[in-house]
């Protein structure tokens, strides 16, 4: 009988704790309910919504006028129209992926039970059916939303959707990132300009390319460091590099800023036991995202990756790029009429990938030092990696097209209006500043789209330089005004 009374009360004493803990979780609920700002929210989410819509809106209304307007092709169906590459004389050079890889891709999909990651050994030339290049992210993309009998529009519409999105993450980070009274309206502008963005509009929007949902993975993940938020960055990282191979050009200088940021706050032991932790997290996520193919086909997985690349050479080789392909910063340089033995050594240094490891390798210690110092603020980052992600892809043995630079435009965005507000909080200065961001950005965006596409690493490394000078400047004001601080405190 003492038994039963005492299974009893054991049964009861756990009933009782586990109720303790249900009305524990429904109090910590209702505390986090209660703690947030709602209206904050709220206002936020409309003006994420609106970004994202009108942005929309614009890219879809572009792409229909341009395919009435500068059609290749004259089908019945508008949206089963193709874009002239340049639309009544511009040199926009665009691009012919979504009409000769993605359409046939994603009917294959539907229709022949295609398998993305085929033998290399079987390549057919000429068929795009053997020549899908990128993680599997992006292809599911593509067949989201279209099937069979649909227009070629939603085949394009979840890339338009993620590119449009992109102003939504603009102006997210602004908001966090710059502070004052002014932080909406600067943030709003930011997201206004970016959804305005030419380049955006038109690579993107128009000729449905391939850089709008890596770019928007991207911000999140760039979102998320700007609020320190380590392992969430390190996640949308790792699904952007799962959708496009570009973003892993970014662990090398976010991790090293998470190492020093975590060995200066927790110590050498600590901090990079935790980095590793969350390193590890990175390629557990790129793994899952990997399967089934990793593991019906691995090495045909890899190798499809492995196909936008180029294989090193220490050759001074400067070959005449075709008309699409993509053009090499010697090349440009070339066309410059630089001196022979000025371009001979850009075009070593990028055919071995010296310049290129070299660049990355000298911003991302840097960056850590600075994170280490404690004195990498969320401006001076966005400054940094903004010539860090223009350099790494200029600098590739590849090239780069004109439509890689919808990747770089929103990072640009953010580090111009981030330098160019940090001046002054006066409403007078802060418009001139955001002005002169907004200016300088839409007219980068308009030379880029009509400049010979022989100039495009050009500019880019103008860009670069352009960016360079600014975040000298504001390092020059920085230290000038912590010196007068000093002073008078002396």
């Amino acid at each position: 009988m003492s038994a039963e009374i005492q299974a009893n009360d054991t049964r009861v004493t756990q009933f009782e704790e586990k109720e303790t803990q249900l009305i524990k979780v429904k109090q910590d609920i209702k505390n986090w309910f209660q703690e947030r700002d709602w209206s904050e929210f709220s206002l936020n989410l409309t003006i994420i919504v609106f970004l994202i819509t009108f942005g929309l809106l614009i890219r879809i209304l572009l792409a229909y006028d341009y395919r009435v307007d500068f059609s290749l092709t004259g089908t019945e169906i508008i949206w089963n129209r193709h874009v002239n590459f340049y639309p009544n004389g511009a040199n926009f050079a665009g691009y012919g992926d979504f009409p000769f890889y993605y359409i046939n891709w994603i009917e294959a999909w539907f229709q022949d039970g295609w398998y993305p990651y085929t033998d290399w050994r079987l390549t057919v030339p000429g068929d795009p059916l053997y020549f899908y290049s990128y993680p599997p992210i992006f292809l599911y993309f593509l067949v989201a939303i279209w099937r069979p009998g649909m227009t070629n529009l939603w085949m394009a519409f979840p890339m338009i959707l993620a590119d449009a999105a992109c102003a939504g993450v603009v102006y997210l980070i602004l908001r966090e990132m710059i502070k004052g009274e002014h932080s909406r309206i600067i943030a709003f502008i930011g997201g206004f300009l970016m959804l305005l963005s030419p380049i955006n509009v038109i690579y993107d929007g128009v000729y449905w390319l391939n850089p709008g949902p890596v770019t928007l993975f991207t911000l999140v993940s760039f979102y998320f460091i700007v609020k320190r938020k380590w392992r969430n960055a390190f996640f949308w990282l790792a699904i952007a590099t799962m959708t496009k191979q570009n973003a892993l050009f970014f662990t090398y200088p976010i991790f090293l800023i998470m190492v020093g940021e975590k060995v200066r706050a927790d110590g050498i032991k600590k901090g990079v036991i935790e980095s590793i932790m969350i390193g590890i997290y990175y390629l557990l996520i790129c793994f899952c995202c990997s399967i089934p193919w990793i593991f019906i086909t691995p090495i045909h997985f890899g190798a499809h990756l492995l196909f936008p690349g180029q294989f090193l050479s220490l050759s001074t080789v400067i070959d005449e790029p075709l008309i699409n392909h993509t053009i090499q910063l010697s090349w440009s340089f070339k066309q410059l009429n630089m001196a022979d033995q000025f371009v001979n050594l850009v075009a070593f240094g990028i055919n071995s990938m010296f310049f290129m490891i070299l660049a990355a390798s000298i911003m991302a210690i840097f960056l850590f030092w600075r994170a280490y110092q404690n004195k990498l603020d969320n401006i001076k980052f966005f400054e940094w990696i903004a010539i860090y992600t223009i350099l790494t892809h200029v600098l590739m043995p590849r090239g780069v097209y004109k439509f890689y630079s919808a990747y770089y435009m929103p990072i640009l965005l953010v580090a111009l209006i981030g330098t160019l507000t940090y001046y002054s909080k006066k409403s007078i200065f802060t418009t001139a500043s955001i002005l002169v961001a907004g200016g300088l950005f839409m007219g980068f965006s308009i030379w880029h789209l009509v400049i010979d596409r022989y100039f495009t690493p050009s500019i880019l490394i103008l860009a670069c330089i352009i960016i360079g000078i600014l975040a000298g400047l504001r390092s020059a004001f920085i230290f000038w005004k912590n010196k007068r601080i000093k002073m008078s405190v002396i």
